[in-house]
């Protein structure tokens, strides 16, 4: 690897900054023919940077490396007058001028304003861009910028529950490839947590100057992952001292009640501010600026959860009342007389657990208890940023961008306790440095240098951290250690679960180094770049999965038939847990390089080709102290011996990238663009994947407990040292040919300039997925109904194998219609049909899909809808200043002028159809007598499907028709397929109201009310999809009903 790296870096090339523009022109004169030699100048209006270059034999020019921002071109040759323009060039953009020189001398000049065309006439990529007018005057639920990126057609929501979702965080798939398939620019620079392959630090709306997300066949610059490329450029200060201040604040006053919120008594606590400064200018006129801005949220939510606890009665053993199966003696067969459990039978520790639950507080015979305990969220951002020209165009820049998040959330999730007391407390804090070089060499060749460190650390540490609360019952710690202590995560079937969530406490630090060196060079026709840039990925971490053991009561007939008698009774019929001491020191490199050249054939065809190789090193152990399960010894073997990779897993080195695309102008009007493109883009592998490492004995010792006969598991020894047989122990396995993941893009479409500010595009936008990631287990016994059901390899239990054979096919008809700015309105909308197929959409489970096949044996056959699948999604967004006041369509003046004018309308509707589902059993029941996956990893045995499951009336309390599912007979899979059911659609629409007044020459006030969900319409969550779970085929949550958001801003 480091050999490869030194070969590469003596290139002397890099890759090319993404968030850098280019300007193309040509020089004609007044009979249409070529003009060489003509001089060229840019200036960067609002930071006065200058550029000049000299036309071509062929009278054509190009700008590269340059950044956003307003630009005036002049252009000047004996014999002609001085040509002048200006031109706005967007992030990322490529703009083209035809510039047409009068006869005339040079000392005289002739102005002439660009069209702002909404099109690119050169660009195959299929991209939409948001400016900063529109960041700052849409109404962005939490003021996040990312949410701006749903606009773009091609992209979805990530499922419900999906893992790089869950707490509010942002999550979005594109065109079909998964939520971590995408890559978070920052200046050009990654900005992404290596973790889940999620965006790392995020800067405040006001630091942003512009947005634009690439979402198919872009060129071979860009790379590392396979979906979308979301590229964010902060602002710079200019030669004008300019800020910001703001506040926004929200209340439970200004809410409406959440459909699944108590109707009675008070709504639940709701207070949010969010406020933050900004401030750019110079330091020194015309060569050194600077940009700094500060964010602060602070937030008390109070979250409402409805659970079934047991009463008074229920718990003291008098289960008369109970909704479920009446108990019987476990050792005469025969119901208790009255359905009263004897005191002397009830054992004290069970009744211990029994009362850690509340009592009942709603006088209904099932869900009797409701509670809202408050959410905390404190959040704090900023970002500081300084520009110096060093002349001739050549510029050094530094940024530091930095956010701290400190949430405590009342419940863990779900599936895990629906009562309070059993929370999380998360910390996450992220770190961006980034120091660039751009050095104009030549008129003809830009290098540009950036070296990023980033740092992400990020905790989850359950409510009762170091505080034993399985002592205070009567049941054992598992562990050892006091920060796992707590109380085991018990799950009786009819009730809510209680206990600590078995997935934490976690933590983990990650650091990041970027290298980057680009060069672009220009050559008559071309316009060539080439590149490299080298990240070295280092992470330490824990993770104590299952360290304080979880206890499993159910309603089957093993017992009582009845889970809570079970529990008063002392009698699980499950106990798991592990034992580990899996600290974690993973190293990662990762290299890619690629060669682009762009060609302009000809006035209306620009063809553009390039290839792009990467190669990621598997994570491994600073110090080999991990094992794998080796499928080849059928055995635990330490990594690196007996041939095992240090990774688990070889490097795969065969990453050849390569990129095709077109836009062809038909006509001589520029207005009409034909564009299409072909690309196989590589998807770096999130970090997580590679914490397998440690997931395997002697490390991590992942056991189940059963009672047998004559050896009934006990309250007072749960999880037994000494067992009478012996339980084998999970284990964890890589596919040692584990192959980067890959899609084949492809896009053709058409874009249309209607008048100067109007744009239609429509395209048909096609990937396939290969090599996807995905799990399954590689020692599943076959379905029967034997008792003793043997696995193939009976020395362990589950063996989760990571292998990468997951495939995925997407298309679509995606139509985009664009308008700037014109008559004071700006418009942006979106339509996609489309669908998108796949065996697996994660490597991590999702409320909706386990993302783990009911037949580890044949995998295949789990093929359906993908878990993102939207088939139909709209979405627009649009600001329009209302046309009342001095010089507008509707004039009034004077004092009404005051009241009347500057008034700005925006808002964001979105609509799409639901999501897929999967009808599974309940994941504690393994009625293929398989043996189920333990890890997480999901467990889905399905059910029957007997009849039509759909209903023609779908209702929050009969999503789909519960009957046509039944229990399949024992010991075999079920035949309903994966994904076969669609969720609620969803509909909303956002609004906000802005009036700005000027205070005095240079200081305006803008006020703002901003309603989100403003038609207060009920979008409902996915269904309980368990067969055999009480609220089987009932919705129990829904989104956000209408929150009103007051906001005060002063702008200098």
């Amino acid at each position: 690897m480091t050999v490869f790296a030194m070969i590469i870096l003596a290139v002397g090339t890099g890759l090319t900054q993404t968030h850098l523009g280019s300007i193309r022109g040509t020089v004609i004169d007044p009979t249409d023919a070529r003009v060489a030699g003509a001089t060229v100048e840019i200036v960067h209006a609002s930071t006065n940077i200058r550029r000049v270059l000299t036309t071509s034999g062929e009278g054509m020019f190009v700008f590269s490396q340059l950044p956003p921002g307003e630009f005036s071109i002049s252009i000047g040759r004996d014999g002609y007058k001085t040509y002048v323009s200006r031109m706005v060039l967007q992030v990322s953009q490529r703009l083209r001028l035809e510039a047409q020189l009068e006869l005339g001398v040079v000392t005289e000049q002739v102005t002439v304003t660009a069209p702002d065309t909404p099109i690119e006439l050169d660009s195959s990529a299929l991209t939409t861009v948001i400016d900063n007018q529109q960041i700052v005057q849409l109404p962005l639920d939490g003021r996040n910028f990312l949410e701006l990126a749903l606009l773009a057609a091609g992209t979805s929501p990530s499922p419900q529950g999906s893992a790089a979702s869950v707490r509010g965080d942002f999550a979005m798939s594109v065109n079909g490839a998964r939520e971590n398939a995408n890559a978070f620019l920052l200046d050009g620079a990654y900005n992404v947590d290596p973790k889940l392959n999620t965006p790392a630090v995020r800067p405040t709306i006001d630091a942003i100057k512009e947005f634009r997300i690439l979402t198919s066949t872009y060129d071979a610059s860009f790379g590392r992952h396979a979906g979308a490329q979301v590229n964010v450029t902060t602002k710079t200060g200019t030669n004008r001292f300019s800020g910001t201040a703001y506040e926004f604040f929200r209340t439970e006053e200004l809410n409406a009640r959440n459909v699944f919120a108590p109707t009675a008594g008070p709504a639940p606590d709701y207070r949010r501010n969010q406020f933050g400064v900004s401030l750019g200018g110079p330091l020194i006129e015309d060569r050194t600026f600077f940009f700094i801005d500060y964010e602060g949220l602070r937030l008390k939510e109070g979250v409402t959860k409805i659970a079934n606890v047991p009463t008074l009665a229920e718990r003291q053993g008098d289960l008369s009342a109970s909704l479920l199966t009446p108990p019987t003696n476990p050792f005469t067969g025969q119901r208790f007389p009255g359905d009263v459990i004897p005191a002397p039978f009830l054992n004290p520790i069970g009744k211990a657990i029994a009362n850690l639950y509340p009592l009942p507080n709603r006088n209904v015979p099932f869900e009797n208890y409701i509670a809202s305990p408050n959410q905390r969220d404190r959040n704090d951002r900023f970002d500081a940023r300084i520009d110096h020209t060093l002349g001739t165009g050549s510029r050094l820049t530094a940024r530091y961008s930095f956010g701290d998040r400190r949430l405590f959330e009342p419940f863990s999730g779900t599936g895990f306790a629906e009562v309070p007391g059993f929370g999380s407390n998360v910390e996450r804090r992220a770190q961006n440095l980034m120091v660039s070089h751009t050095q104009v060499i030549s008129p003809a060749v830009v290098n540009d240098l950036r070296v990023v460190f980033s740092r992400v650390s990020t905790g989850v540490f359950h409510q009762n951290f170091g505080n034993s609360l399985n002592s205070t019952v009567g049941l054992p710690e598992m562990s050892t250690n006091p920060r796992d202590f707590g109380l085991s995560f018990i799950k009786v079937t009819g009730y809510s679960p209680i206990g600590d969530e078995f997935n934490n406490p976690q933590h983990s630090a990650t650091n990041l180094l970027q290298v980057l060196n680009s060069l672009s060079l220009v050559r008559g026709r071309h316009l060539l770049k080439a590149g490299f840039d080298a990240h070295f990925t280092r992470q330490k971490a824990f993770r104590d999965v299952q360290s304080r053991g979880f206890l499993t009561f159910t309603s089957q007939p093993y017992f009582t038939g009845h889970a809570l008698a079970d529990l008063l009774l002392g009698l699980p019929l499950m106990t798991g847990g592990a034992t580990l001491d899996n600290r974690q020191q993973l190293r990662t490199e990762n290299f890619n390089a690629f060669v682009q050249d762009e060609i302009r054939l000809n006035s209306s065809l620009t063809v553009s080709a390039g290839v792009r190789y990467e190669v990621t090193s598997p994570p491994v152990d600073t110090n080999d102290r991990a094992n794998v399960f080796d499928p080849a010894s059928q055995g635990i073997v330490q990594v690196g011996t007996g041939g095992v990779p240090r990774g688990g897993y070889a490097t795969d080195y065969n990453n050849i990238a390569p990129r095709i695309g077109f836009a062809w102008t038909p006509g001589m009007s520029n207005n009409t663009v034909v564009r299409g493109g072909y690309g196989i883009y590589y998807n770096r592998s999130a970090l997580a994947p590679g914490e397998g490492l440690y997931f395997n004995p002697p490390f991590f010792d992942f056991n189940l407990w059963y009672p047998l006969p004559g050896a009934p598991l006990t309250l007072a020894n749960p999880f037994p040292a000494q067992f009478p047989i012996a339980t084998p122990p999970s284990a964890l396995a890589f596919d040692r040919n584990l192959k980067t993941p890959w899609l084949q893009q492809w896009s053709v479409g058409v874009q249309h300039q209607i008048g100067n500010r109007r744009s239609l595009e429509v395209n048909y936008v096609g990937s396939k997925g290969h090599n996807l990631l995905t799990a399954r287990d590689i020692n599943q016994a076959a379905p029967s109904p034997h008792p003793y059901n043997l696995r193939p390899n009976p020395q362990f239990g589950d063996i989760v194998a990571l292998e990468s054979t997951a495939t995925s096919r997407y298309n679509a008809l995606q139509v985009r219609a664009q308008q700037r700015m014109l008559n004071g309105l700006t418009m942006h909308a979106a339509y996609t049909l489309g669908k998108g197929t796949d065996d697996a959409s994660d490597f991590f489970t999702s409320s909706g899909d386990p993302n783990f096949p009911q037949d580890s044996n044949n995998p295949k056959v789990e093929k359906g809808r993908s878990s993102f699948d939207v088939r139909h999604r709209f979405s627009m967004s649009f600001s329009y200043a209302l046309p009342f006041g001095l010089d507008q369509r509707f004039v009034v003046d004077g004092w009404a002028s005051h009241i009347f004018g500057n008034w700005t309308v925006a808002g964001i509707f979105t609509a799409q159809s639901g999501s897929p589902f999967t009808v599974a059993l309940l994941p504690e029941v393994d009625n293929s007598n398989t043996g189920r996956a333990a890890l997480g990893f999901g467990m889905n045995d399905r059910p029957n499907l007997i009849g039509d499951p759909t209903r023609p009336n779908p209702s929050a309390t009969a999503w789909f028709n519960t009957t046509a599912f039944s229990l399949p007979p024992y010991g075999s899979f079920g035949n309903a397929g994966r994904n076969i059911l669609d969720g609620p659609g969803f509909q909303n629409l956002n609004l906000a109201l802005l009036k700005q007044a000027s205070l005095n020459e240079d200081l305006d006030l803008q006020i703002r009310l901003e309603a989100f969900n403003v038609l207060n319409r009920v979008n409902l969550g996915l269904p309980d999809a368990f067969l055999g779970s009480p609220t089987f085929g009932r919705i129990l949550s829904a989104g956000s009903a209408r929150r009103l958001q007051l906001g005060l801003k002063l702008i200098y």
